[in-house]
């Protein structure tokens, strides 16, 4: 996945950077009881319920809850690891001695293949999976919210949809992801 670099690299480390303290400070208060968490967590929660009227994290339906449960169990993990990979896999060697020839980059390095590759699919593909029956719930579930307040938290929610998709996308685009070989090295 040599995409994964430059801005989008760094959008994706600030994404799962952020994503791991407010899955298991934040989301995790859906699933757990409320008195294992400080009281400041707890008043951040109900704010945010309150002033975004996000019923999912308010009143959490089970449905809810497993899909919270799948994002500790997998999610969690994954960005673990995924911070791990673009910071040490997106840089340079230690023996470079030529700083201004950015060929001189580590190709097997600074390429995301494999495992990683394949853990940004199930990632993506999950993710955008369970996203899906959130966003609806916000846009079609209750009717006494407006159509402000649906766009606001929607906008909480999108980019939860987008860094994803936008993952699956890369890793998908990328030669040999299901077992091609691009034919124009076999010529060389």
């Amino acid at each position: 996945m040599p995409t994964l670099q430059g801005h989008t690299r760094t959008a994706f480390l600030c994404f799962f950077i952020s994503h791991i303290p407010i899955t298991l400070l934040i989301d995790s208060q859906a699933v757990f009881p409320r008195d294992w968490y400080p009281n400041f967590l707890r008043s951040m929660v109900e704010w945010y319920s309150t002033t975004f009227k996000d019923e999912l994290m308010m009143h959490p339906p089970t449905w809810f809850k497993s899909l919270v449960v799948i994002e500790l169990l997998f999610q969690v993990p994954f960005f673990l690891v995924a911070v791990y990979y673009i910071i040490a896999r997106g840089t340079r060697r230690e023996d470079d001695d030529d700083d201004d020839d950015d060929d001189d980059v580590n190709v097997s390095i600074a390429r995301y293949d494999g495992a990683f590759r394949s853990s940004c699919t199930m990632y993506g593909s999950s993710t955008v999976t369970t996203m899906i029956p959130i966003l609806s719930s916000i846009l079609f579930a209750r009717d006494d919210a407006t159509v402000v307040e649906r766009g606001r938290l929607m906008c909480l929610y999108l980019p939860y949809i987008i860094f994803p998709s936008w993952l699956l996308v890369i890793a998908m685009r990328e030669e040999g992801m299901v077992g091609t070989t691009d034919t124009r090295r076999k010529r060389r």
